[in-house]
């Protein structure tokens, strides 16, 4: 198979679709983003128009067998064009992604890329799109095969977030222009039935997967998309069809059973399928995931003169009520030289695993010509007490051919279940009038403790009041794929408001398309910040060299409300003096944002008494920035030194009226000072 995975990842460098590693591979190529790994490859259009539209081919495809590399399984190897997605808001049809000027979509309207398609660690493909009042979000990533048990598979999901003030009904339709190798019009395989013509399910007969594939004795590739099942979200509908009517209407189209899948005009088949999830009421930031799964199926293959197929999950998990089931299906193929007669499929279950009820054992096919094909469908339970490996048989038989059989091996376990620990300080101190640590960090570890893995887990910070997330940081953390007993640790940046309390609480809450919503709790003690004023050297140091200018600054901590300041400053009139009357006080810090945005200046009076060394200072704060929680430079003094000698400079009041009219007196700071030559 490696050889085949360097042929295969030559051919996309050949491509333009540059691939640089067998296993989490990612690169921008062209006008393309691919990730890919030692089965599959997902190429993301990142050019101008088809912006975000994607396709999905083989790298080393299916590790037992040979002629399934490189091929295609959705159409477009390079700047995929013809699969593409429409989201419907309040009844009008927008298209993900860029402007195309091809007939897939072309009437539009579009909507605006916020985030052209990037590589996620090399593991996703994002790309993110506004359309209206709702921001979708596609993420492209590879995930488990149901029946090979590997990650050949692309998860295709979409993520629509309502910007707006007010509700809006939001669904969508998802176009994949399937394609199998050189075959652009293989039958869609689903339980019995060989799908050659339009053909409709809706969500409550809807199957668990459909496969395809041109031939049981040589297919060429082996594709399935899974419709059912953990990590999935079934759709409402699901349409069989020729891709040229898709292709042209963007949501509800020229739907004719029986018509086989051909394009008006054309001569060869076409198939394609749509995926509908109905609209859904979604409220002002409230969210929707739609979830499905393509790529890879796990077929085991007997060839003979009557080849004989068989797929069914590789893993089966137990539900909670103790009745799970899964489905079995058979393939058979007449590839002898005769007719065969009297045709007959039996499937053998070992004790632990059974047939549903009404299900027979034993199915009667009768006569099949020379390469006439059917399909079989069992239903099989589970024993709530099963666990572990399973192999099932099934055989068939003919009057006139030796017969052939296949076995199958199905592990059951439980299902992913996630326990979920979050850490973090359990209390904050105060350093130097601020709390400390800030930021701080939470981390929630993630253990699967279930024998299934965990697909695409998601975490999100909570808190009611009090905490807020740093700068930069995000609510939600990717956590990835879990396995059974694997763990993993995210975390987020976090800083206190203005809120005190000796418990104050926070959760996070983690869910995967597997598992229920788990919320870990977590606490933390935040004291209340003392309101303080301080005297401060704008260089941090009392020392002055006689004949320079040197600057003492009032710093304020937590003041709260502040409406209006008062200070009494007083400086050794033997050492230093003011520098430019009033002009030598000038407002702080805390007013630069203010005076940058409206370039207004900050109201202040100030009187000085330069035979008492006294300064007054009153500051009226605008309105714009009465902070809940003032910390800062409120005003600066201009000195110079004109003689040596060593004395302090007072603040010997500092008064501040709130917002709410109270009087805050804060005591008196004084900041020793020594001149030198």
């Amino acid at each position: 198979m490696r050889r085949w995975l360097i042929v295969g990842l030559i051919l996309l460098v050949a491509l333009g679709l540059g691939v640089t590693t067998a296993y989490a591979a990612t690169q921008n190529a062209g006008s393309n983003v691919i990730i890919a790994n030692e089965y599959i490859a997902i190429i993301v259009n990142a050019g101008k128009e088809n912006t975000g539209r994607f396709s999905v081919n083989t790298t080393g495809g299916d590790p037992d067998r040979t002629g399934d590399e490189n091929k295609p399984l959705i159409y477009g190897m390079a700047d995929p064009w013809t699969s593409y997605t429409t989201i419907q808001i309040d009844g009008k049809n927008f298209v993900f992604g860029g402007p195309t000027q091809t007939s897939a979509g072309r009437q539009g309207p579009f909507g605006t890329i916020v985030v052209e398609p990037e590589s996620v660690d090399g593991a996703m493909v994002r790309t993110v799109c506004q359309l209206g009042p709702v921001e979708a979000e596609q993420m492209l990533s590879f995930t488990r095969s149901s029946t090979t048990g590997l990650k050949d598979t692309a998860r295709i999901a979409y993520k629509l977030t309502n910007r707006d003030t007010t509700a809006h009904r939001v669904g969508m339709r998802l176009l994949l222009d399937t394609m199998l190798g050189a075959n652009d019009g293989a039958p869609f395989r689903i339980r019995e039935r060989a799908v050659t013509t339009d053909t409709l399910f809706r969500r409550d007969a809807m199957p668990d997967f459909w496969q395809a594939f041109d031939s049981l004795s040589d297919p060429e590739v082996m594709s399935q998309g899974t419709l059912k099942g953990p990590g999935v979200t079934t759709p409402d509908r699901v349409y069989f069809t020729n891709w040229g009517v898709l292709a042209e209407s963007l949501w509800e189209f020229d739907f004719q059973p029986e018509r086989i899948f051909l394009r008006k005009g054309e001569f060869e088949l076409d198939s394609a399928l749509a995926m509908f999830w109905d609209p859904v009421l979604l409220e002002p930031d409230e969210s929707v995931t739609w979830v499905t799964y393509y790529g890879l199926g796990g077929i085991t293959i007997a060839p003979g003169k009557l080849s004989l197929g068989v797929t069914s999950p590789a893993v089966v998990t137990q539900s909670k009520d103790g009745r799970s089931r899964f489905p079995v299906v058979a393939y058979v193929e007449n590839t002898g030289e005769g007719e065969a007669r009297d045709v007959r499929a039996a499937i053998w279950l070992p004790p632990g695993l059974a047939l549903a009820p009404g299900q027979e054992p034993v199915a009667r096919i009768g006569n099949l010509a020379v390469g006439e094909s059917v399909q079989i469908s069992w239903q099989v339970e589970v024993d709530e007490k099963a666990r572990g490996e399973y192999s099932y048989q099934v055989r068939i038989e003919a009057a006139n051919s030796e017969p052939n059989q296949v076995k199958r091996q199905v592990k059951i376990v439980t299902p992913a279940s996630l326990q979920v620990h979050v850490s973090g300080p359990p209390y904050l101190m105060i350093e130097d009038g601020s709390l400390q640590p800030v930021p701080f960090a939470v981390r929630a570890t993630i253990h699967n403790v279930g024998q299934m893995e965990a697909p695409w887990v998601q975490a999100q910070w909570q808190a009611p009041l009090g905490l807020q997330l740093a700068p930069g940081e995000t609510r939600f953390k990717l956590a990835g794929d879990i396995g059974p007993d694997e763990s993993r640790v995210v975390q987020w940046f976090i800083t206190p408001t203005d809120v005190a309390s000796d418990n104050l609480p926070y959760s996070v809450r983690t869910e995967s398309g597997a598992t229920d919503p788990q919320v870990a709790n977590g606490f933390i003690s935040i004291p209340q910040l003392p309101q303080l004023v301080a005297l401060k050297a704008e260089d941090g140091s009392g020392n002055i060299t006689w004949g320079t200018p040197y600057k003492v600054i009032v710093q304020g901590y937590n003041l709260r409300n502040v409406k209006e300041t008062e200070l009494v400053l007083r400086y050794p009139v033997n050492l230093l003096k003011v520098v430019g009357g009033r002009l030598g006080v000038e407002p702080g810090q805390v007013f630069a944002p203010y005076l940058e945005r409206t370039g207004s200046r900050i109201p202040m009076q100030v009187e000085i008494d330069p035979e008492l060394g006294l300064v007054w200072v009153r500051i009226h704060h605008p309105a714009q920035i009465e902070a809940s929680r003032l910390t800062g430079s409120l005003c600066a003094l201009r000195l110079l030194a004109v003689d040596e000698g060593h004395g302090t400079v007072y603040l010997d009041s500092a008064r501040f009226t709130t917002s709410g009219g109270q009087i805050v007196e804060l005591g008196t700071a004084e900041l020793p000072v020594h001149v030198s030559k």
